[in-house]
This record gives C-alpha cells, structure tokens and sequence, in this order.
C-alpha cells in the first residue's frame, strides 16, 4: 500500500531542490542586473552555454567535483546550499503543516528569505519589492485564517515590526550621524509582522539572539581586523562581566561594573562607526530569516 504521505514528502524535496536551483539564478542575476528567464544558464567565468545535465540540483555539483565543465574554475559553493536548504526548508513545511494553503504560503515566504538573505549576505543589497509582496501575502492569510481580527492583527504586527527596527535604525543618526541598519530590514521586519501579527516580538527576540551567536562575532572580527582593538577588548570584558553577575557574584558591585562596561563598550563602538571605513551595514537580513523560521518550526 503506498504510504500517500512519505510519497508527497519526496517530490516536495524534489520540488524544493528545483526552486533552490531557481533562486540561485534570481540571487545571481537581480545582482548583476540582469533578466531571470533570459539568456538561459551560462557559467558566469567562461560565458559557455551550460548543458542539461550541468543543472540538476546537487547532483551536478557533485559530477562536476564543483569545477566549470568547460574551463574548470571553481563553482561556488552557494549553489548546493542555496538548493539544499529549500528542499529542507520546504520538507519542513509540509511536515508540519500537510497538504494546505498554510503550507503553500510558508513555503512562499521562505522563498523570499532565502532569496533577500542571499543577496544581503552577497552585496548587502535587498530587493524590498519582495518583502512588499510578503506583507501583502500575510496580510492575506490572515484574513483567510481569522477574519477581520485577523486583518487587524496582521496590520497591528506590521507596524510593530518596521517602527521597532525603524527606531533601531535612525538611533544611529542620534550618536554616530548614520543609520544604524539599512532601510531593506525595516521592510523586512515589518513583512514578518504582517504575517506572524503581535508575535512578531517574539520573532525579533529570536532574531535578536541568532545575531548575538553570528553578526556580533563577525562584528568584532571586523574591528579587530580595522585596528580598533579596544572594542574587542571592552566586548570580551563585557561577556566576562555578565557571566560574573548570573553565575559567580551577584551583587551591586558586580552590576555597576557590568554596566560601566557595557557603557564603555556602546561609546567605543559608536565612535567606531563614526570612522567611515566603518559604515558597512552587517546583514541583518538573515537574522530575521533564522528568527522567523525558529520561531516558525520550533515556537508556534
């Protein structure tokens, strides 16, 4: 007897692998400029026409040992990701969700985020058409969900999100004379708020944490790299402080300290982005991806 539901379960992932070699073109080409459906896959070293076989999803990487088939210069290893983590990303939606219009637009949503986070992680560029298209498709599928309540929670959750990080955001002009974050993540954060409502507070708070384990290290790795060692030095002092005061001494003392500390740290770091070579915004559109999708799969 077939077993309707493991069967579905494949050609979803072969579905999502599909759309992960899709959105590698889109994340490629909307960079360079250029048309999605024309002219058809070429390798962006050499300009050959690719074959059919060069195409399939994974499988091709892995023949081709992730070298060009004609001048052999190393394909990127965005390809596999890109295609893999659709496929796991869609895989889990249909688990969770089954065959509905929930899954169905989970899986639009996802799409989205993996192409805006592949190009803010590329160039730090965001196409905000496609949150744009994400808010109205939450806004939607709230509508359908829950009814006018719904509409309203969705409106509520929107505004929520793109004031929060617009806050965020124009708090750099107040210290340092420039946006703390780009304007894409406000598009972002409120598309989310459409679509999750008033949790998106609990969504931030868990993008907020994904940026603690990965921007802020790489935060700090750039500064160290640019010389300014004192922020490094005031970020581990600051950690040290506060696993001081939650484990080891919790007293007034050891409060003031952690606050002076962390009051150094905000001023060292201000003063850093005063200095025009380090004015790049850090992605933070992956934060609020990984955010949502924690939040997504493992929260709700």
């Amino acid at each position: 007897m077939i077993d309707y539901f493991n069967y579905c379960l494949f050609w979803v992932c072969i579905m999502g692998l599909c759309f992960g070699s899709f959105f590698n073109v889109v994340i490629l080409r909307s960079l360079a400029n250029e048309s999605i459906v024309f002219p058809p896959s070429k390798c962006p070293k050499c300009g050959n026409k690719l074959l059919f076989w060069h195409n399939i999803p994974v499988v091709s990487y892995i023949l081709l040992r992730g070298k060009c088939y004609f001048c052999k210069e190393k394909i990127s290893i965005q390809y596999p990701i890109v295609e893999l983590m659709t496929m796991l990303l869609f895989a889990f939606s249909f688990i969770k969700f089954g065959i509905s219009t929930t899954t169905l637009f989970v899986m639009f949503w996802i799409s989205c985020l993996i192409i805006m986070t592949g190009t803010d992680l590329k160039e730090q560029l965001v196409d905000c058409n496609i949150a744009i298209a994400m808010a109205v498709s939450g806004i939607i599928f709230n509508l359908l969900a829950a009814g006018s309540s719904g509409f309203i929670d969705s409106l509520i959750g929107l505004l929520i999100g793109a004031v929060i990080l617009e806050l965020i955001a124009r708090s750099g002009y107040l210290f340092a004379g420039v946006r703390a974050m780009g304007e894409a993540d406000t598009y972002v954060a409120g598309a989310l708020g459409a679509i999750f409502g008033k949790e998106i507070l609990m969504v931030l708070l868990c993008a907020l944490l994904v940026s603690m384990l990965f921007i802020i290290p790489m935060f700090f790795y750039n500064q160290y790299k640019n010389g300014n060692k004192l922020t490094c030095i005031l970020g581990i002092l600051f950690a040290l402080s506060f696993l001081i005061l939650k484990t080891v001494w919790q007293s007034y003392f050891t409060l003031a300290v952690f606050i002076i500390i962390g009051l150094a740290l905000a001023f060292s770091v201000l003063r850093g982005i005063k200095q025009a070579e380090n004015r790049n915004y850090l992605p933070y559109v992956p934060a609020l991806a990984a955010g949502a999708l924690i939040f997504l799969f493992f929260i709700i």
